[in-house]
């Protein structure tokens, strides 16, 4: 889940989205990244969400580097992600015109058994400025844009239908 200054609005949101998945799903492992990417998952154990959130912003939030954060994950999961995983990313794919490392996400997409993108920006704006969402989508399975309940609950539906 990306916590920078870009996704402000909306990362309290897909935080508490995070948050849910681990109280629902088993063998849920959460990381949070902004310039650096950590687990989060001791945290959402740990703390009713609304502390969880606090922490997680004050621990991981700053300005976005999602090639860095890409090379994190490797570092700290790479190993676990296999045939059985889905690799959810939550963000804008707003990289501050910082090497992107999409060979690291098309490693990760090889690897998972599906690797889905929900972007809070409108698709409108996708491969607009620094964003490289456009570039990233060639490394998913499924990328959507998801601001709202609404979105997530139709995105949730056909996923749902899709694994049936």
């Amino acid at each position: 889940c990306d916590v920078s200054g870009s996704v402000a609005a909306y990362a309290k949101f897909l935080l508490m989205f995070l948050y849910s998945l681990a109280d629902i799903l088993p063998r849920v492992r959460s990381f949070a990244f902004s310039s650096h990417l950590g687990e989060v998952s001791d945290l959402f154990e740990q703390y009713p969400v609304e502390k969880a959130v606090e922490l997680v912003n004050w621990k991981y939030g700053g300005a976005t580097a999602y090639g860095g954060s890409f090379q994190d994950l490797c570092d700290l999961a790479l190993d676990d992600i296999n045939s059985n995983t889905t690799v959810i990313i939550l963000g804008d794919a707003r990289n501050n015109n910082g090497d992107p490392k999409l060979e690291i996400l098309q490693s990760i997409f090889q690897r998972a058994r599906q690797l889905i993108w929900l972007n809070p920006e409108s698709r409108r704006v996708w491969g607009s400025g620094d964003s490289e969402m456009t570039r990233y989508q060639c490394a998913c399975h499924f990328s959507a844009e998801c601001n709202n309940l609404e979105q997530l609950e139709r995105i949730v539906d056909q996923l749902l239908k899709s694994t049936r």
